[in-house]
């Protein structure tokens, strides 16, 4: 497994590291009670914790649960804003660690990788291989991926890197931290935790590994749960699809679907249907837009958002849909969506007695949607 890392505490609990970790801790959320009070004593919550991490008296604090439901539903644990800076400071210095033992084409939670990254790397190979001959494409997904890893596979994929006793003692309390007392074989790691995205990376990066060293799978990329193998025969794919379902069982994982397909009907990857030269956005991810812009226009209604808010919460889906051929979509999609106020003075908002002006968001030209001005209903 190559080199092992033994002295880390040092760097993690350095002051310059811990402060860096409250910055990145506290991106785009510093207005928040908990960050404002954390701020307010800041070197006195950082000295503390200093001292909790080094002397090994570290014990990660109560989750906050709620669900999120897009694009499926999912419950997600928020850890205190202390432990976010916790997590911030051990990741910092074992992320590279881990990092350097990945392979190439893992896109997941990774500088440099992500999405678009891993769309264009199965692009180019659907454009290479289709040149000569047949192609297969082997697409899988884990079930409930977080929740099925089991806390004593957490620590041992952590270890398999890092062999400092005080930091493997801090990621051992933090997977713990969602341990029953009267659970044997804890399983679970929250959604919501920095290190658990890096677990569940290095936990892939098992079934990494094993793909390319045991199976020799030239054409195989994986984003946290969801893998694509691309091969010349459907028997090759079904071969390499049972071999797979072994070697999760083994890790106390299995398939929530698969499907083994000829590369003509696209590769459905990373929220993108790929062809060798041209690529479209899954209908689910179009669907989901529809049923955000009304919602926004209901929200802009009702005085809940502003318009800047509005093209901001929209900017994010037209980053993604720019990387696909999705020119007349947009135009389309945002072109239509009009979001309108009441006139002064009304008393309710209804859909049905919507007035007075009417703002056109959207007009899709270029790089970006722009108001396009005033219009009167």
């Amino acid at each position: 497994m190559g080199a092992k890392h033994k002295r880390l505490i040092g760097q993690i609990v350095d002051w310059g590291n811990l402060i860096s970790a409250h910055r990145k801790a506290r991106l785009g959320k510093r207005n928040r009670d908990e960050i404002l009070a954390f701020e307010a004593q800041l070197w006195e919550e950082l000295g503390r914790l200093q001292m909790e991490m080094l002397w090994g008296t570290y014990q990660p604090g109560r989750y906050r649960a709620f669900e999120v439901y897009e694009p499926k539903r999912r419950e997600i644990l928020a850890a205190p804003y202390r432990d976010r800076v916790a997590q911030h400071a051990i990741c910092s210095v074992c992320g590279p660690i881990w990092d350097r033992a990945m392979i190439a084409d893992s896109f997941a939670c990774r500088v440099g990788k992500g999405t678009h990254a891993g769309a264009n790397r199965v692009q180019s190979w659907l454009r290479g291989m289709q040149a000569t001959g047949p192609v297969w494409v082997l697409k899988m997904d884990v079930s409930k991926y977080f929740p099925s890893i089991r806390h004593s596979l957490a620590r041992a994929v952590v270890r398999d890197k890092i062999r400092c006793p005080d930091t493997l003692l801090l990621l051992d309390r933090i997977i713990q931290s969602t341990a029953g007392t009267d659970e044997l074989d804890p399983c679970g790691i929250p959604v919501g935790n920095l290190t658990s995205q890096w677990i569940a990376n290095l936990v892939g990066n098992r079934i990494d590994q094993w793909a390319k060293r045991d199976l020799r799978l030239r054409r195989y990329a994986r984003y946290m749960d969801d893998m694509v193998v691309l091969v010349r025969s459907r028997t090759e794919a079904l071969q390499v699809r049972a071999a797979f379902e072994t070697n999760l069982a083994s890790l106390g994982l299995r398939f929530s679907k698969t499907s083994v397909l000829p590369a003509t009907r696209g590769v459905n990857f990373l929220g993108y249907r790929i062809w060798a030269h041209k690529r479209l956005l899954r209908r689910d991810s179009i669907r989901r837009m529809k049923a955000r812009l009304r919602e926004l226009q209901w929200r802009y209604a009702c005085g809940e958002i502003t318009l800047p808010e509005v093209r901001q919460r929209i900017a994010s889906w037209v980053a993604h849909a720019e990387h696909a051929d999705t020119e007349n979509l947009r135009r389309q999609l945002l072109g239509a969506a009009v979001f309108q106020r009441p006139l002064q003075g009304t008393a309710t908002v209804s859909q049905s007695t919507w007035r007075a002006v009417a703002i056109n968001v959207a007009r899709y030209s270029g790089q970006c949607a722009e108001p396009i001005g005033m219009q009167a209903l």
